[in-house]
């Protein structure tokens, strides 16, 4: 839950992805007919995108559920469609299709907003069955530079010559990591809960190591302001997404679970007395405050927050190389206090 607990760099580039998780499948079920066309993945998107960008001016839970799915949709109704940055236009859209027959079935959809607020979006349709609407289960973005982004995207999945994705299967023995333990090997790393070996497939980075680090660091500080913080991780009993790479590798988009808990030590603990307070990077978000309506602090009064944590990462093949967690946008699905 990165971004809830402290304003976080955006990550590097986008790309996306399938396979199926330990739960839900993300690889379709027997039955459906042809595979969707890529005329037909641009008309779905095409209705589907102005729909989602009136979600923040137009909120309504119905129309949350009839648009999002999964991850999204947890996050889309705690935020009352206010999770991720705005969307006017997407410029440079590429979509990416596998062919696939049963369902639920989907594609990825990427684009670049450009302007005062440039970010780069990427989205995971889903249709769970025939004729039924097409909604997004995982809405990533990047904000920063983009230049690049969809021309990396286009060189680097691996297409035929129809220009079909290919899906990676669920249980791909080929990469360091199989695509549907994605989810629990991510987590796991970020709890310290693996061994040597594993963590030394993850490469450095800001979602890594400085993930990591940034925990220590404000659990330290926490402690500063009269808090005791802690941050858990596990597997979102969530579909996995993967999409071969030219290289060999694949993109795996997941979701964790991240709990994070502050109970104070004393009456004295601080609340956040403004956003931009040094404080506000050691204590309780002003949302969760606000939330809860919070005006006082007794000792041992606990309050946590629920995330979601959806996951873009890069896996290379055994042999080669690492696994590296691309994106991480966080998103709060609960506060509570005990």
């Amino acid at each position: 839950m990165r971004s809830l607990r402290i304003a976080a760099v955006a990550a590097l580039l986008a790309l996306a992805a399938c396979s199926s998780a330990g739960q839900p499948a993300a690889h379709p079920r027997a039955g459906g007919g042809g595979h969707l066309t890529i005329a037909e993945a641009h008309q779905a998107f095409a209705r589907f995108l102005p729909q989602f960008a009136l979600l923040r001016s137009d909120y309504s839970t119905s129309a949350v559920r009839r648009l999002t799915v999964g991850a999204e949709l947890q996050a889309q109704l705690f935020f009352r469609g206010q999770a991720g940055p705005a969307i006017t236009r997407l410029t440079h859209q590429a979509l990416y299709v596998p062919k696939l027959t049963g369902y639920p079935r989907w594609f990825v959809a990427a684009g670049q907003q450009t302007g005062s607020s440039p970010a780069g979006h990427l989205f995971v349709m889903v249709q769970s069955r025939r004729s039924g609407p097409w909604k997004t289960a995982m809405a990533l973005y990047d904000i920063g530079s983009l230049s690049g982004m969809l021309h990396q995207l286009a060189s680097a999945v691996a297409t035929d010559a129809q220009g079909y994705a290919q899906a990676v299967p669920l249980a791909d023995t080929t990469l360091v990591v199989a695509p549907s333990a994605m989810p629990a090997t991510y987590a796991r790393y970020l709890d310290g809960k693996t061994s040597r070996a594993v963590r030394r497939l993850f490469q450095h980075g800001p979602n890594t190591t400085g993930y990591k680090s940034l925990d220590r660091r404000i659990s330290r500080g926490a402690r500063r302001y009269g808090w005791l913080d802690t941050d858990h991780q596990a597997p979102a009993p969530l579909p996995v997404y993967a999409l071969q790479l030219n290289t060999g590798g694949a993109i795996v988009l997941f979701a964790t679970d991240d709990t994070v808990s502050w109970q104070a030590a004393s009456s004295s603990a601080s609340l956040p007395a403004q956003p931009s307070g040094r404080e506000a990077n050691y204590v309780p978000p002003a949302f969760v405050v606000q939330r809860l309506e919070l005006t006082s602090v007794t000792r041992g009064m606990r309050l946590t927050v629920t995330a979601v944590d959806r996951v873009l990462a890069f896996v290379q093949p055994k042999g080669v190389g690492f696994i590296y967690p691309l994106i991480v946008n966080g998103a709060a699905t609960g506060v509570r206090e005990s």
